[in-house]
């Protein structure tokens, strides 16, 4: 394993536990609008999608540098539609849990997309 690898590992696992204290205060302390039992699914959901994302677009410009830029433009919007799927197909299932859902993975959104552009921007000044 490189040795920017591991460091993106190491700086996902301290995110992680960030997010986790996150996900810990939202289950204890939102109100029961805003409850979700997919706070875990979703959290997990986040931190393996990211991994993912950030193992391809390094490998995918190991070769050719120049195309970062559209291969991350190609991800993020796939990755934009993909969790609109989600979170529509969520809604039009569970109606009356949607609104805590909608929230609490949208903010999981936030929080990894900037994570995941603070270490590509790292990651690519070296």
């Amino acid at each position: 394993m490189s040795s920017a690898l591991k460091s993106f590992f190491i700086q996902l696992t301290i995110f992680s536990f960030f997010t986790l204290a996150i996900v810990l205060l939202w289950n204890q302390y939102a109100s029961a609008r805003f409850q979700t039992e997919t706070t875990w699914f979703i959290w997990v959901f986040f931190i393996v999608t990211t991994t993912l994302i950030h193992l391809f677009l390094v490998k995918s410009t190991e070769k050719e540098p120049k195309k970062f830029v559209v291969n991350f433009m190609l991800v993020t919007a796939i990755k934009l539609f993909g969790y609109l799927i989600i979170i529509l197909a969520y809604a039009l299932i569970k109606r009356e849990a949607a609104l805590g859902f909608t929230v609490f993975f949208l903010a999981m959104y936030m929080l990894y997309s900037g994570f995941e552009v603070f270490t590509l921007l790292r990651h690519f000044r070296k």
